[in-house]
């Protein structure tokens, strides 16, 4: 009977990892399509240097809250995939008031445009947390690493010719229809990303779990506190929210200095994409096998260290051909860190309270990810465009820094535990 139960286990392994990579595919394809482009819209809609900066702040804003949200009413869901996809759609069903832009007025296209952007935040945040507790529990932690180096792989091989399209489309098509057309085609992919999440087998929990009254699932202040102090012991949330306000504050400056200074239309923005995803494509089997070796926190140092440059690069960049020539190391290193922080996320969050550590989490992350673009896009107008690309990159060292520390901290108590020979310490 358990070698009956242990083959039927290893079947839904295997059939939650080929769904994980169907979904991270159609997902890729309708993300692709338009998400490149996001920010050359809102220039040719009229958008001012704030309201570039705004569509990346306010999503993180409202994902900030909306993940407090989506802690309280994920709770009463046992099971995490229903809710996944609901959300999820919901969120996509934002891609249709986006090409329906053209029927507002002129001066209220680009406020439209941040706002809707924000707004699909509130259903697209807590779908991820959904997300992100249904794959800990549908894909087990020893196969998790290779499975998600394989949803990222393909993920991004399925992202070249979209992104490719939509460039060429863009520009082909007169102003806006091309646009209309894109987003049209990115919510049908997303209609059949949805359906290929829903064919995850979620995992029962165990018939003698039963929560305590002291449990932070419960909704007292006790609980809350007890979550905080989860969140602060394990050590990783802090710096990541460190690395992610240089990693945000950098993302409207690029739109900016591609767009304004260097003169980009959409073709050469796919370039950028297509070439920096090439490189993602080859490099995450090689993060997945450093991660192993290192550790995930150890590995997510080094690659949040190459992500440092890459601000620094673009700055650097006279020339459109330059920033492509520079996007291979800039696709190296996203990959890892991409691939390491949820992996590392996953790995730190406890399992008797997932859901709700994971909201608290992405609260924090996306708290600084929203005052990031805001500090990038004031040191813009104080300084200029390059020095404030090279301080970002300076923000991104120092939460390299911060998790090479979590690393040794991690190392030492693993010595402390164990003993230095492997043995029971004293």
């Amino acid at each position: 009977m358990n070698l009956c139960a242990a083959r039927r286990s290893a079947c839904e392994h295997r059939h939650n990892i080929r769904v994980n990579a169907e979904h991270g595919a159609w997902q890729s394809l309708a993300a692709n399509l338009y998400s490149p482009f996001l920010g050359v819209l809102a220039i040719k809609l009229g958008a001012s240097n704030l309201q570039v900066a705004l569509i990346s702040a306010l999503p993180a804003a409202v994902s900030c809250v909306a993940s407090i949200l989506g802690a309280q009413v994920l709770r009463r869901f046992d099971r995490k995939k229903g809710a996944a996809c609901a959300f999820a759609f919901a969120n996509r069903l934002f891609l249709l008031g986006i090409a329906a832009l053209p029927l507002f007025s002129e001066d209220s296209r680009a406020s439209a445009l941040v706002l809707l952007i924000a707004l699909m935040n509130v259903p697209g945040a807590i779908g991820n947390i959904a997300w992100q507790a249904l794959m800990a529990d549908a894909i087990p932690s020893e196969l998790r690493g290779d499975a998600f180096a394989v949803r990222s792989r393909i993920v991004t091989a399925v992202g070249f010719l979209p992104t490719l399209v939509g460039g060429y489309l863009l520009d082909a098509l007169s102003f806006p229809i091309g646009y209309q057309v894109v987003f049209v085609v990115a919510f049908a992919a997303s209609v059949m990303e949805v359906r290929a999440l829903a064919k995850t087998h979620e995992p029962c929990r165990d018939v003698g779990y039963v929560p305590r009254a002291s449990d932070s699932t419960r909704g007292g202040t006790i609980g809350r506190r007890a979550l905080l102090g989860q969140v602060a012991r394990a050590g990783f949330t802090p710096r990541a929210m460190l690395f992610y306000f240089g990693w945000m504050m950098a993302q409207p400056l690029f739109t900016i200095y591609y767009v304004r200074v260097l003169d980009c239309g959409n073709l050469w923005v796919a370039v950028f994409a297509i070439v920096s995803s090439m490189a993602q494509y080859l490099s995450f089997p090689m993060w997945s096998r450093y991660a192993a070796r290192k550790g995930n926190v150890g590995a997510l140092a080094a690659a949040a260290a190459g992500m440092a440059l890459t601000p620094v690069m673009v700055a650097v960049s006279p020339w459109p051909w330059m920033v492509a020539a520079f996007s291979v190391s800039m696709g190296f290193f996203t990959s890892g860190t991409t691939l390491l922080m949820l992996n590392t996320l996953l790995e730190v969050s406890p399992a008797e309270n997932r859901t709700e550590f994971i909201a608290y989490h992405n609260a924090a992350v996306n708290l600084t990810s929203f005052i990031g673009p805001l500090i990038g896009r004031a040191l813009v107008d104080s300084l200029n465009i390059r020095w404030a690309l090279v301080m970002a990159g300076a923000f991104r060292a120092a939460g390299s820094l911060a998790f090479a520390a979590l690393s040794r901290r991690s190392e030492r108590e693993a010595v402390h535990v164990t003993g230095p020979r492997g043995g029971e310490a004293c």
